[in-house]
């Protein structure tokens, strides 16, 4: 069995994705929810703090983290372009006009 393994970029998509879904999350569940490592975690979200797209939050329940603006603009920027290149690839699998399928009338 071949195991395949997410980029970086995949890894740190994941993670704005799962912030984005959730609102406030707690550290724990955004590692369980990305499919991480704590060590991939720790380092991915700090990483992801220091460009902005991601705050860490104090509240009574401990620390959560939350997306911001710049973090919701550049996942939306990577889902455009995760799009349009899936859309190239079926036009290279089935043509310019993509995948068409015929219904039979009889």
């Amino acid at each position: 069995m071949k195991i395949i393994r997410r980029s970086r970029l995949e890894r740190l998509i994941d993670i704005l994705r799962v912030i984005a879904s959730m609102g406030l999350i707690k550290q724990t569940h955004i590692m369980y929810k990305a499919n991480l490592t704590w060590d991939e975690l720790k380092k991915d979200l700090q990483w992801l703090m220091d460009l902005g797209l991601v705050e860490r939050t104090v509240v009574s329940e401990g620390i959560l983290y939350k997306i911001t603006n710049l973090g919701l603009d550049a996942l939306s920027h990577f889902e455009k372009i995760e799009s349009i290149l899936k859309l190239n690839h079926v036009k290279e699998l089935y043509g310019e006009k993509g995948l068409v399928i015929y219904e039979n009338d009889g």
